[in-house]
């Protein structure tokens, strides 16, 4: 009997064949969610003009029953005015309320007797294992803090209890969840949370990849494709313990995991052919770090036969060979029947807990409280996964995010999900958590999907932002893998942009692009070896720390320069060959899209296409002029031709913006993480802003060269409209005010708090498209290299009178 979890399927096709839709949200389930939503976060729903007052202690009993302590069920003077019915069935107006019942040092004295101090304590000192509980915290009582959360897996079901501690003792750094327990062939309705378990729940799993495989879930387009696998694309085989050439019909598990400086054996020229024979890996074990042991055994287990794990797939000192496999990471993970996220611990070295690498970090604790049980919880997905070592890596995110099934193997439970749901499936005997009967159910929190590129009805720049500010937090053991681990996040990319990528940026949006700014501390990326810069200036991969992409409205002001002279715009390159020299043409493919708005950020649709959002009109990559391109000879130089301003009427830039330093980036003149610089024109006048790295903004010398670049024009975030006409038409020269003006009833500089970060008594910030982007540089020679960006107002730029000039920028 075939027990793989491919097994209810002949061939790949006819698993594609029987794969259904999966089904939608009810509207009364989105309604009553988007309901919740807002009442959880106290937010004014602009569709709801009056929201329910949050309870006043409602959970609250004047007159409770009074035990003994030596009486079962004994609760202590506290405790036994909660109503802890009516906590874990609240309705959803309760989840707005918080209250403090007592300090932590109260657990401690009533912990012996208390039924639920009993059951907060021992969680807490699990916990600290075997750390000594601490009650104050700097001299502070630390106090227990309450609130009702929603169920993890359905928010109209029963809810949590979250304790939190203030101020957290060292160890306890997120919520302690408690809920209602049902013990085994209770039918009186709890929620059946299923017992320790000291190994992984395989059978569970199983059904999980069936679920999704067979087409309960959704389609599986992957299934049926062929599998166009990179040159030497090779295998573990569980079975035989040795590497073997993949062949088509090979279905396969991958492992996503953290090296983490452990010494592991690797594929290598010296022993690639020797890893190929029947046990190779059997009499290697003893170099074969924990994860990739149970790993293999979880593959076996699981009744399926290969295991893709990068160690030993890629022969790890054949250049050759690790590029072709880098760059087919998109393929690799996608074809996989099953994703293996060894989430838990630091290192190859810290095992898959439930297999062989030891028991698993969670023990229950039970009391019976008011007539129903309570036990505190493993884990929330979000606290155990996303707190994790693994989610921290710059590599896994691309693992995470083109892998169409994962099963995260965390340090207390396991956690299922596919590339069809938004909800994770949880280890566990109650059906409404573990999934397998569960309707979907939207996020509680939509940005704990933050990682998921949609493929549909999301504008393609702000689908990048939210990777890309992911992807600069996440950390790398060698700088030079920065663009490497983006591979596989670039090709999910490609069919949302029309285009490739060049250095990370999207090539057929580089001009808008270029705009990205810190999100936080920000230094150079540089060689260990030699401390020369990696990457280039202008693209976020050439810099260490998080970065925020540019998702406004932009009218580009550069022209990119090819190689035989030729001046072309970015809509050249977007709009199809020829349309660049032809009115009509370019009438005629204009008029075949339409433009929105998204939550504020514009988009395009092509009418026969209305479910992909695109940041500008683009054609087909077949059908454009190939572009923009670095300067041939070079690895990295962009030329373009923009205006930059210089001379005796140029700006002066130098010392904090206050406002912004205060309200933007927490800057001060002693803490620098981001600085907000001045711009002044040349009668001393806030002209604009740029940011630029505290690292950097302190070593700016007099001595050296920089310049201010026009990349973009652009509006104030207030200004949603888009004004009269088409501002692609917008001529700078008639808009620009070469008059100097005054506004005395508008806002001081100092006091203003609007996006124009100018002074709005001298420059008209009521006008449409009032801003430039602008790039500030530093220039090595004849090549500019970018410090940072911000904006400029049009009219200051234009009585700077700057130049139109070529730029090198590298």
């Amino acid at each position: 009997m075939d027990t793989s979890i491919m097994s209810t399927t002949t061939d790949n096709a006819r698993a594609a064949k029987v794969a259904v839709n999966s089904p939608k949200p009810p509207d009364a389930d989105l309604a009553q969610f988007e309901k919740a939503f807002w009442k959880i976060l106290a937010i004014p729903d602009p569709k709801a003009s009056n929201l329910p007052e949050k309870p006043s202690k409602k959970w609250f009993l004047p007159n409770p029953q009074t035990l003994q302590e030596s009486e079962p069920g004994y609760l202590c003077e506290v405790c036994r005015h909660v109503d802890f019915k009516y906590l874990v069935n609240a309705p959803l107006e309760q989840l707005r309320e918080e209250f403090t019942l007592f300090p932590l040092k109260w657990v401690v004295q009533k912990g012996e007797n208390c039924g639920f101090c009993r059951l907060i304590l021992k969680t807490i000192q699990d916990l600290l294992g075997g750390r000594d509980l601490v009650t104050q915290v700097e001299g502070e009582d630390v106090t227990c803090e309450f609130r009702m959360l929603p169920m993890e897996t359905d928010f109209t079901g029963r809810g949590d209890i979250c304790l939190l501690l203030q101020p957290s003792p060292e160890g306890i750094d997120a919520g302690i969840m408690f809920s209602e327990f049902t013990p085994r062939g209770d039918t009186t309705g709890g929620r059946r949370i299923s017992v320790q378990c000291p190994g992984i729940d395989v059978e569970l799993v199983k059904k999980w990849c069936h679920h999704c495989l067979t087409g309960r879930c959704g389609s599986n387009p992957t299934l049926a494709q062929e599998k166009n696998m990179p040159k030497g694309f090779r295998l573990i085989d569980v079975q035989n313990n040795c590497i073997v050439d993949f062949e088509p019909d090979y279905h396969y598990v991958a492992l996503s995991y953290v090296w983490g400086g452990v010494a592991t054996l690797q594929n290598k020229k010296a022993i690639r052919k020797e890893l190929t024979e029947a046990g190779a890996l059997t009499r290697r074990s003893y170099r074969l770090p924990n994860t990739i042991k149970d790993a293999m055994k979880l593959t076996e287990t699981l009744g399926e036969r290969y295991l893709w794990v990068d160690s030993l797939c890629i022969v790890q000192d054949d250049d050759e060979d690790k590029a072709l496999q880098i760059a087919a990471m998109d393929r690799i993970y996608s074809f996989a029947i099953l994703t293996i996220a060894a989430a838990s611990g630091a290192s190859a070295d810290s095992g898959l807990p439930g297999m062989s690498a030891g028991p698993r970090d969670f023990q229950r604790h039970i009391e019976k409280v008011q007539g129903i049980y309570l036990s505190n919880r493993p884990k929330w997905f979000s606290m155990a996964i996303g707190g994790s070592t693994w989610n921290s890596r710059a590599w896994t995110l691309q693992e995470k995010v083109v892998s169409p099934r994962i099963l995260y193997v965390g340090a207390q439970r396991c956690f299922f999900t596919c590339q069809h749901r938004p909800d994770e499936f949880l280890e566990s005997e109650d059906p409404a958590e573990n999934g397998l009967e569960r309707p979907h159910r939207p996020k509680r929190f939509k940005e704990s999907n933050v990682n998921l590129i949609p493929s549909l009805r999301s504008v393609n720049v702000v689908a990048y932002r939210r990777i890309v500010e992911t992807y600069t937090s996440r950390q790398l053991s060698f700088p030079s893998d920065m663009l490497n681990a983006f591979k596989a996040i670039e090709a999910r990319f490609h069919s949302l942009f029309r285009s490739d990528f060049v250095f990370g940026l999207p090539r057929s949006e580089l001009d808008s692009q270029l705009l990205w700014q810190p999100a936080g501390p920000l230094k150079r990326r540089r060689d260990p070896k030699t401390n020369l810069p990696i990457f280039p200036s202008w693209s976020w991969a050439g810099w260490v720390g998080e970065v925020r992409c540019n998702t406004k409205e932009t009218l580009s002001r550069i022209e990119w320069v090819e190689a035989d002279g030729t001046r072309r715009s970015g809509n050249d390159y977007r709009y199809p060959a020829g349309a660049d020299a032809d009115v009509i043409k370019r009438l005629a493919y204009r008029a075949g899209w339409r433009g929105a708005l998204a939550r504020g950020v514009p988009y395009y649709t092509e009418k026969n296409k209305p479910e992909s959002y695109f940041s500008h009109p683009t054609a087909p990559e077949e059908e454009r002029r190939p572009g923009p391109n670095v300067k041939p000879g070079t690895d990295h130089h962009l030329i373009f031709e923009a205006e930059m301003e210089e001379g005796s009427e140029a700006f002066h830039i130098g010392g904090h913006y206050k406002t912004w330093a205060l309200h933007r980036n927490e800057c001060t003149e002693d803490t620098h993480t981001v600085c907000p610089l001045v711009i002044r024109d040349a009668d001393g006048h806030v002209a604009g802003y740029v940011l630029v790295p505290g690292e950097l903004a302190l070593q700016l010398s007099p001595a050296n060269r920089y310049n201010l670049i026009n990349i973009a024009r652009t509006k104030k975030s207030e200004q949603e409209g888009r004004g009269e006409g088409n501002p692609d038409l917008l001529v700078d020269a008639e808009d620009a005010t070469m008059e100097k003006e005054s506004f005395p009833d508008r806002p001081d500089v100092d006091k203003a708090n609007d996006s124009s970060a100018c002074d709005q008594r001298r420059f008209d910030t009521e006008k449409p498209w009032c801003l430039y982007n602008v790039m500030l540089v530093e220039w090595i020679g004849e090549v500019a290299y970018r410090l940072g960006v911000g904006t400029v107002h049009i009219d200051a730029w234009a009585r700077a009178k700057p130049r139109r000039t070529v730029i090198t920028l590298g």
